[in-house]
C-alpha cells in the first residue's frame, strides 16, 4: 500500500469517527415529580434534560406540568417559572408567567448554550399563585450540567476541524489518481 493510501485512510477514518461522535445525539434524562399545593391541587412534573453537553452546543430543558384533580372552583391558576444557571446562555431569560388550562398539560421549554467548559449548577423554580395572591413553591430543583470540549475544541470548531481533516484525507487518498488524471 502506498504512503498516500495509508495516510489518506488514517485521516479519513479519524475524521469520520470524530464526526460520528460529534453528531451522535445525547441522551436526555427524564425525572417524574409529584406535587401538591395548599389550594387542594396536585399533579405531576416531568423534567427532561441532558446532563452532558458539548461546549457551544444548544440543548433544551423542558418541564411538563400536568394538573390532576378538580379545578372547577378555581377562577385562574397562574404558574411562575424561572431557570437560573451560571455560565449558560438561557432563553427565555427571567421569570415566566403562564395561566393554566386544567384539562391540558403545560410544557415549559428553555434553550441553553454553554459558554465555557466545566460543571454548571443552578435551580429550576416553579411557583403557583393562590386565589388569595400568595405564591406557593411547587419546585426548587437543582440542575447540574457538565459541559465538555471535544479534543479541546468547542462543538462548532471540532466539526469544522473534522470536515477539514476529511477533505485533506480524501485529497491525499486520491493524490496519485489526481496526478494521473491531470497528466492526461
Amino acid at each position: 500500500m502506498k504512503w498516500d493510501n495509508i495516510i489518506g485512510t488514517t485521516l479519513l477514518s479519524f475524521a469520520l469517527i470524530c464526526l460520528v461522535v460529534l453528531f451522535w445525539p445525547t441522551q436526555n434524562l427524564s425525572t417524574l415529580i409529584s406535587f401538591s399545593i395548599p389550594d387542594d391541587l396536585s399533579g405531576t412534573l416531568e423534567l427532561i434534560q441532558s446532563n452532558r453537553v458539548l461546549l457551544g452546543e444548544k440543548t433544551e430543558i423542558s418541564l411538563k406540568v400536568t394538573i390532576i384533580g378538580d379545578q372547577q372552583g378555581r377562577q385562574v391558576l397562574k404558574l411562575f417559572n424561572e431557570l437560573e444557571l451560571d455560565n449558560l446562555e438561557v432563553t427565555p431569560k427571567g421569570e415566566g408567567i403562564v395561566i393554566v388550562v386544567p384539562s391540558k398539560p403545560l410544557v415549559f421549554k428553555w434553550t441553553t448554550i454553554p459558554l465555557k467548559a466545566g460543571t454548571t449548577s443552578g435551580t429550576l423554580w416553579l411557583f403557583s399563585e393562590s386565589v388569595y395572591g400568595d405564591k406557593d413553591l411547587i419546585l426548587a430543583r437543582p440542575i447540574r450540567i457538565e459541559t465538555k470540549t471535544f479534543l479541546g475544541f468547542s462543538s462548532l470548531s471540532a466539526k469544522i476541524f473534522s470536515l477539514v481533516i476529511l477533505v485533506i484525507g480524501v485529497l491525499i487518498f486520491f493524490y496519485s489518481r489526481i496526478l494521473r488524471i491531470l497528466a492526461i
